[in-house]
């Protein structure tokens, strides 16, 4: 069985689905540290300009607060200016009026904690992309991560009865391959690049939000995920 592990995001890139599509259990780390100017709440859409963020305003909080503990600043207008850059940049994407009620709907919505806004986009993506992989959170699981990231990794594996994980192209960087195989695990690094596909300005840009692919592509973008 092979199991990938990565912290929520919103709005997440294609490459966050295309390593829960080639995993058979995909856990979604919601009780790590939060860290700031991370993809936890933010990601990139394209614009005429080449591309900009959408960011979603937090409170501050404990430098040792958990992901799934983050509130949002609703002091902010954040939601109108995420809807407006939207339709600004996407009001003549071939499948910006089939999705633009459910985009409003959401951003009319009223999000207290960030972690909730971001699975609402995360399960939003997984139906439209048809993806069916099974997903739990960290917190669910009787797992307790240190400081020695690659021994943490290895306990998970161990805990949901996987024999490999499935790490991004960072990891490399950072995790230890030789303690998997002492472990009698393996430990396969996830490379993806994503195939252009079309979008409203040119040249294109890789590495966006999978908003971007949805709304060019419809449904179909799973296609290239």
């Amino acid at each position: 069985m092979i199991l990938a592990a990565v912290q929520p995001g919103y709005l997440p890139w294609v490459g966050f689905f295309n390593l829960m599509k080639q995993s058979d259990l995909f856990v979604i780390e919601d009780n790590l540290q939060y860290t700031k100017q991370d993809w936890r709440n933010r990601n990139r859409i394209r614009t005429a300009q080449g591309w900009t963020y959408l960011t979603v305003p937090v409170k501050r909080g404990p430098t040792e607060r958990r992901i799934n503990e983050v509130e949002i600043d609703n002091s902010r207008p954040w939601p109108r200016r995420h809807l407006n850059l939207l339709r600004q940049n996407y009001a003549k994407a071939p499948f910006w009026k089939h999705y633009a009620p459910f985009l409003e709907e959401t951003f009319a919505r009223r999000w207290t904690l960030l972690i909730d806004l971001d699975m609402w986009f995360i399960e939003f993506f997984r139906r439209e992309f048809d993806i069916r992989t099974p997903c739990k959170f960290l917190s669910e699981i009787p797992v307790t991560f240190g400081r020695d990231k690659t021994l943490s990794l290895i306990e998970l594996t161990r805990a949901v009865g996987a024999d490999t994980f499935l790490e991004g192209s960072t990891g490399r960087a950072y995790l230890d391959p030789r303690k998997f195989e002492e472990a009698g695990l393996r430990l396969v690094f996830h490379d993806y690049e994503c195939r252009p596909y079309r979008q409203q300005f040119e040249p294109f840009i890789s590495h966006l939000s999978s908003i971007d692919l949805l709304l060019n592509e419809g449904p179909q973008g799973a296609e290239l995920i």
